[in-house]
């Protein structure tokens, strides 16, 4: 039964590691600053014609993005980073209110708002400790329109509670096409050595 679960997770380990090589790589700005690395990059790729549209409807919605440090040939995260933009467009005062963390402002047009949700400017990815001088690192990006979380989306999908066998199978198919972003992308920087 050990031998067993041990290829399991050696095999879930090695998934995981192709799933991370599968990311598109491209080109991320990264500073460390005592320590501490500081990401800059676009996910302006997000943007298309619903998610604007979407974005001008009056009703909130939220632009995710999330951002998490790898040893080089690993799927363990060393630290993540989120950062969230929950936008309205004010129909009276026909601008747009931004809310990071507990911070908000007014902006102007929607080109304003893509600019500051989508594009980055050094974000700290965890603490110094996170990180070993010397070693090789990526960070992998995921940028998500209208995610649902993983407690929200729990709650929707609770089951009943009856007996019947059934259920569970249900809601774990529902579950996964419901409790998604309506557009996500992932992408990765290339390696880069924590300064010494």
């Amino acid at each position: 039964m050990k031998k067993r679960l041990a290829w399991l997770l050696l095999a879930s380990l090695a998934f995981a590691s192709v799933a991370l090589a599968k990311i598109p790589e491209r080109a991320m700005k990264v500073e460390f600053e005592r320590g501490v690395p500081r990401v800059s990059f676009s996910a302006r790729e997000l943007e298309d014609a619903s998610v604007r549209r979407a974005l001008e409807s009056g009703l909130a919605k939220h632009l995710v993005i999330t951002v998490q440090s790898f040893p080089s040939g690993s799927d363990r995260a060393l630290a993540t980073a989120t950062q969230t933009c929950r936008v309205t467009f004010d129909l009276w005062e026909e601008d747009f209110v931004v809310r990071i963390g507990n911070q908000h402002e007014r902006l102007p047009t929607l080109a304003a708002v893509l600019s500051r949700c989508l594009e980055v400017v050094r974000l700290p990815v965890g603490v110094a400790s996170d990180y070993a001088p010397g070693a090789r690192v990526f960070f992998a990006v995921r940028a998500e329109f209208n995610p649902i979380g993983r407690d929200r989306c729990h709650g929707l999908l609770r089951s009943p509670g009856s007996a019947d066998p059934i259920g569970p199978v249900v809601v774990n198919i529902v579950r996964r096409e419901i409790c998604r972003a309506e557009k996500a992308i992932e992408f990765r920087s290339p390696d880069v050595e924590v300064p010494r």
